[in-house]
């Protein structure tokens, strides 16, 4: 790189407002500390070479305020001073040895090791120099040294390269950065080049500006009830089943993790009332909703975590009212709430539900979810109506249409366009052989010649698929507890003959019909759960992704792909293909061509164009 070429880069500002912790980290210096380990201590910059360029930043700016000032002895700031004494001194006993003279007395000992190693009067100016240099910095540190606050643009805290990132994503103050922070989980997913150590420095430099500036302390949400709480062994968690703290809140006698309700739902219902349910308050009510109605375990954790919300909301919001309490009123403010969450109720720590440090929500709902959550609440107490648990319903008075999001590119999908979806097969094509690679790339061409939903991979049994007079198909347990024929064309059993010779079972008519359409890749008969099934595309595609020729745009975009775009992929090949609507339909196991037209909508779209085209020419 020429002289020309290095000056045109631009430098990158360390310091642009002076804070205490840069005095700290200057007498830290002065006192003889590494600049690095000075610079990772109060500076939050761990790269030497950064360090060194925020040490003479600092310096320089520490020496502007010094002149403006006044000062004479300006060039004292930042002075490297090494003190001497002391130095090539050997102890006492040392000295003895070497010289031969342990015969003398000690006075006679003190005066020659006195004589030999006198204090040489340039240590002792180096001392006063660097007593000099630290009185200078506690005076410019009382006069130039501002008091980080929230308020404060972090422009002026953090460098120009962690400023941008920080305020393209829209964390523009230290207030909204520490908030941020506080929620927990991988908070800084969504910073540009920012990883798990970065976001520690990050979050520790933040501690450094504002310090005693403690996190925010969430309320303890805790729902008082007996043990037994939502623990329907219906709807126990069952192996690939993940239970996190915003699915399943089971609670179990004991258990750190049991979620109970207030005094308020346990007096939910007047005994007098009458009611088709064993139920005696709002929570033995909500789990009798749950047993009768959810017809799978993911519906159970649904029905279960929108009730929870809607129960603390009435606890910590509404002065522990009841169900049977909720009014008009109630359902439109519940309503807003969802869709402006307050930071208290957000945590995306792992921490157990009814602990401190959890909080119902992990983030701000999008408009699906919030949706969702109503249609949930509204048929929670449709039901306990007719159940004659509650009187009257008050969210049959309520306009719960939330409408469409504005933000929603209807002819976007979750989809691998097919170069990307070349690129990730190139790429574990040239993967060393391994059971790990047969069951990534089985994933991929089968799911996507398929259309299965990820339960649905994960539940098959080779017996599931058979050849009958059309071809061979596939019965599947889809959603809502639903049986369905699917096809399985060329591709799909190309793929899963390659996979089933890899697991050494043999093809596809003498393989064990028992066995797991997808398989540990430790035990070819041992089924996978979700976890681990989730875990192990990320893993290829995240490779995959970062090693292919693919624009930026696209590599961005798959960054976040997961085991249901290969679903997706499907649907919109298919489209793109001309496989008619009523097909995929069927072959994804869609209730309504509704729902298959409102997501692969791009075939009336094209008949649209068409025929408006030939009118409007």
């Amino acid at each position: 790189m020429t002289h020309a070429s290095r000056s045109a880069v631009p430098l990158n500002r360390f310091v642009r407002r002076l804070g205490p912790h840069h005095f700290a980290h200057l007498r830290a210096v002065s006192e003889g500390l590494d600049v690095a380990d000075c610079a990772r201590r109060y500076l939050g910059i761990e790269h030497g070479q950064e360090a060194r360029t925020a040490h003479q930043q600092a310096v320089d700016a520490v020496r502007a305020v010094a002149r403006r000032r006044g000062e004479a002895a300006w060039r004292l700031v930042g002075l490297s001073i090494r003190l001497q004494a002391g130095s090539g001194r050997p102890l006492l006993d040392d000295f003895v040895g070497q010289r031969g003279l342990e015969g003398f007395s000690e006075t006679e000992v003190l005066e020659l090791y006195n004589a030999a190693y006198s204090p040489e009067r340039k240590a002792v100016r180096s001392q006063r120099l660097r007593a000099r240099q630290l009185a200078l910095l506690r005076r410019m540190e009382g006069l130039a040294a501002e008091t980080p606050q929230a308020s404060d643009l972090v422009a002026g805290w953090f460098d120009d390269v962690t400023a941008s990132k920080l305020m393209t994503a829209g964390l523009t103050s230290l207030g909204e950065l520490r908030a941020h922070i506080a929620a927990g989980g991988r908070w800084y997913r969504t910073l540009p080049g920012i990883g798990q150590a970065k976001a520690r420095r990050i979050a520790s430099h933040l501690a450094t500006l504002l310090p005693g500036q403690a996190r925010p302390i969430k309320p303890l949400f805790a729902l008082r009830a007996a043990p037994g709480f939502f623990s329907h062994p219906t709807f126990s968690a069952q192996p690939g089943h993940a239970a996190g703290h915003e699915a399943v809140l089971e609670t179990v006698h004991g258990r750190a993790d049991s979620v109970v309700l207030g005094d308020a739902a346990l007096t939910g219902r007047p005994p007098s009332s009458p009611s088709l349910l064993p139920a005696r308050n709002d929570v033995e009510a909500v789990q009798c909703w749950i047993r009768a109605r959810a017809g799978s375990v993911a519906t159970a954790k649904a029905y279960q975590r929108e009730a929870t919300r809607l129960l603390l909301w009435l606890q910590y919001e509404c002065r522990s009212a009841t169900l049977a309490q909720m009014s008009v009123g109630h359902c439109s403010d519940f309503m807003a709430f969802l869709q402006n969450i307050p930071h208290a109720w957000i945590s995306r720590e792992r921490a157990a539900p009814g602990t401190i440090g959890w909080a119902p929500f992990r983030g701000a709902l999008s408009h699906t979810s919030h949706r969702q959550a109503v249609t949930i609440i509204s048929s929670l107490f449709t039901w306990l109506q007719s159940a004659q648990y509650l009187a009257a319903n008050p969210w049959l008075l309520v306009n719960q249409k939330t409408g469409d999001d504005r933000n929603h590119r209807m002819l976007d999908t979750k989809a691998f366009s097919e170069a990307a979806m070349l690129e990730v097969l190139r790429f574990i094509d040239g993967q060393a052989p391994s059971a790990s690679r047969a069951r990534i790339r089985f994933i991929l061409r089968f799911v996507e010649a398929v259309g299965l939903r990820s339960a649905e991979l994960l539940q098959a049994r080779l017996g599931d698929l058979r050849m009958e007079p059309e071809g061979w198909v596939m019965q599947v347990h889809g959603k809502g507890a639903r049986n369905r024929i699917a096809a399985v064309p060329g591709q799909a059993l190309e793929a899963l003959q390659d996979y089933l010779e890899a697991r050494q079972l043999g093809t596809i008519q003498t393989a064990p019909p028992a066995a797991p359409l997808l398989a540990s890749s430790l035990d070819p008969m041992a089924s996978v759960g979700y976890q681990a099934l989730y875990e192990h595309v990320k893993g290829w595609l995240t490779r995959a992704v970062r090693a292919s020729s693919l624009p930026a745009n696209e590599r961005d975009k798959l960054a976040g792909a997961t085991t249901h775009w290969f679903r997706h992929t499907f649907g919109t090949r298919a489209i793109a293909r001309e496989v008619p609507l009523d097909v995929i339909q069927a072959q994804m196991g869609h209730a309504s061509i509704q729902t298959t037209t409102a997501i692969y909508g791009r075939a009336p779209i094209r008949r649209r164009l068409d025929e408006l085209g030939k009118a409007f020419k």
